[in-house]
């Protein structure tokens, strides 16, 4: 999604400060564009610090346009790609990639021609494909090449866009000169870049291994291809459900190769907040869970290296490699990492395992154990292993609590079990040992105060409410209200908001310099149950669509979860939904809960579940 600079700015205050944008020598500049460098500079500066932008513009006598431009230059872009700064302050610095955002121009409707042969070089299907070949033949002198001019490679280019059927009013023959002269630059460019001379091979010398704890964690995530069953209970109705396809992160230590941490995620593809729970869990004691599948018992109370009390000496973390998966990359995650654990980041090369065997090993070996399953999909349709399409229609007997206990017993069992490779001694005894006797580099206890990994920070007007002693803060969709804001002083000024992804029914109030005001909480139904941030805008898009009523969204969702809960993928949101609800969320500083501690507290849910037959050897019989 595309942000505006002032959006950008809401999202990451902390870039409000000139002095954290990154140093440019201005004397490795020419004079002009030094002397534009700072103009640049001090306009971004009073910008920065509050001043109106037609103030700015008098005071720099520039117009109003080129003040607005030059702050969409250096702090506008993608959400997911960081802002340019202090390179959009560089006069004719290119900053980022052009491309068109509006749609083709056509006879009737002119809108310009910039960028406008790469939009239909990948929007025609086959197009590029079909002239690199061309090119890549030319320039290699293939038995079936030929030598290509600009005239005849636009040739073909015009014949192949009359081939496929594109329209014959929209660019390039909106256009006198149908696109030569783009097609003679793209001919240029293609065939330099392909005479270029390679360079000499990568070499990539030997590796030398950690040897000490937590100097290199792997952290990575996968499918659990079985599927579960699992009981939801709302508004006293009871129902086994079958669910879609979670997904387990782990967290492990190269060195001893001990398994620090584990969580499931609800949902096929774990978003940024499934990373930061399975990078907290790094940091906070462990508690086993209750176990109430049978045959499963702990071989140890100690199950994961944070569970060692007195032992576990908070150790500072070296680098955590993770792969380049889009919840990897957020900047909450890298924060956490970087801010909190006070670790490296290092998201290694694209497509390339190798690198993190560590934790692709171990994914390997739990799916010989969960490949066991009855409700395992199998590795391909003809799969004997493949669950048949009989059995498919009801709820799987295995549920979702017993796969989850399965999976914990065995990386603690894992964790417990002599190694070779070790010299006979387990990971969990090698991890004690090094916290007890080496020289490991401790993590201070609070190394950044302020935010929490779940908490974000932005900026809001507290608008005067729709009665006479109501102001309001608007925030996704909906308005917040409370006393920490009922002040005449307040009205038509900023403050600055702080919310938990979680759960955003409350914010808290602060002025910009920092003075706390209280919480607000959010009006109407929204306040009926616990919601993050993406549930809320999922509802607000339903309602949007006439899916559901504006007087009771969140009632009107949950009704429509259930409505749905068949579907496999519906049934894992209903499940995210209840375990917000049965589960509230925490702040960093208190220790995390388990799913399954709470539900005891509800008599229902209690006796749904325990209805609910979890897998037994018994069990084989009754599928016969």
């Amino acid at each position: 999604m595309e942000l505006t600079w002032r959006a950008r700015l809401l999202q990451e205050p902390e870039l409000g400060n000139i002095q954290r944008w990154p140093f440019v020598d201005p004397h490795a500049l020419t004079q002009t564009d030094r002397t534009l460098y700072f103009r640049n500079l001090r306009i971004v500066t009073a910008v920065l610090d509050g001043q109106k932008l037609q103030d700015v513009a008098q005071s720099t006598q520039v117009s109003l346009s080129w003040v607005s431009q030059l702050m969409k230059r250096c702090l506008a872009g993608d959400e997911d790609s960081p802002p340019a700064l202090s390179a959009g302050l560089i006069p004719h610095q290119h900053v980022r990639q052009s491309k068109r955002k509006t749609q083709l121009g056509t006879l009737t409707e002119p809108r310009g021609a910039r960028c406008s042969f790469q939009s239909v070089l990948h929007s025609v299907p086959g197009l590029y494909s079909y002239l690199m070949k061309q090119i890549k033949r030319s320039v290699n002198h293939h038995r079936r090449g030929q030598n290509l001019t600009a005239k005849a490679f636009h040739a073909s280019f015009i014949n192949y866009l009359r081939t496929a059927g594109w329209e014959q009013d929209t660019y390039p023959f909106n256009h006198p000169s149908l696109g030569a002269e783009s097609c003679r630059r793209f001919l240029i460019a293609s065939v330099l870049e392909l005479q270029m001379s390679w360079g000499s091979s990568r070499v990539i010398g030997s590796k030398i291994p950690p040897v000490g704890a937590f100097q290199e964690i792997h952290i990575d995530e996968a499918h659990l291809d079985c599927h579960g069953a699992a009981a939801v209970v709302l508004h006293g109705q009871m129902k086994p459900v079958r669910l879609g396809r979670i997904s387990l992160l782990l967290a492990r230590d190269v060195a001893t190769g001990c398994y620090l941490g584990a969580t499931f995620a609800l949902s096929a593809h774990p978003n940024a907040a499934d990373v930061l729970g399975l990078l907290e869990q790094l940091i906070q004691p462990w508690e086993p869970p209750k176990l109430t599948t049978p045959g499963l018992a702990y071989p140890s109370a100690i199950g994961f290296p944070s569970a060692l009390d007195e032992a576990f000496c908070r150790p500072a973390f070296g680098v955590i490699r993770f792969d380049n998966a889009l919840a990897h990359l957020s900047h909450q995650v890298r924060r956490m990492v970087c801010d909190h654990l006070a670790a490296t980041t290092n998201l290694g090369l694209p497509k390339n395992p190798k690198a993190r065997a560590c934790i692709e090993q171990a994914f390997k070996k739990l799916n010989v154990d969960i490949h066991r399953l009855p409700s395992t999909t199998g590795s391909h349709p003809t799969d004997v292993r493949r669950e048949p399409g009989r059995l498919k229609k009801e709820p799987p007997f295995v549920s979702l609590r017993a796969l989850e206990e399965a999976v914990t017993v065995l990386l603690i069992e894992h964790n417990h079990r002599p190694l070779a490779n070790m010299g006979g001694i387990s990971p969990i005894d090698q991890m004690r040992y090094q916290m007890a006797n080496h020289l490991l580099p401790l993590r201070a206890s609070n190394p950044v105060p302020g935010l929490g990994p779940y908490e974000r920070s932005q900026q809001a007007m507290v608008r005067k409410g729709f009665t006479a002693d109501e102001p309001r803060i608007n925030f996704e969709g909906c308005q917040y209200t409370g006393a920490a804001i009922n002040a005449a002083q307040l009205i038509n000024q900023k403050v600055t908001i702080v919310f938990d992804i979680r759960d955003i029914r409350q914010l808290k109030v602060s002025t910009l310099s920092g003075e706390g005001l209280g919480e607000v909480y959010v009006s109407g139904t929204w306040m009926r149950y616990p919601h993050s941030v993406s549930m809320r805008k999922r509802a607000n898009r339903l309602v949007r669509d006439h899916v559901l009523s504006r007087s009771d969204p969140m009632g009107g969702f949950v009704d429509y979860m259930l409505a749905h809960c068949h579907l496999p993928r519906e049934a894992l949101s209903l499940m995210r939904f209840t375990d917000s609800i049965s589960q509230p969320a925490v702040t960093p500083s208190e220790k995390p809960g388990k799913r399954y501690t709470k539900t005891t507290n509800n008599p229902a849910l209690a006796q749904a579940l325990s209805e609910l037959p979890d897998w037994s050897p018994a069990m084989v019989k009754k599928r016969r």
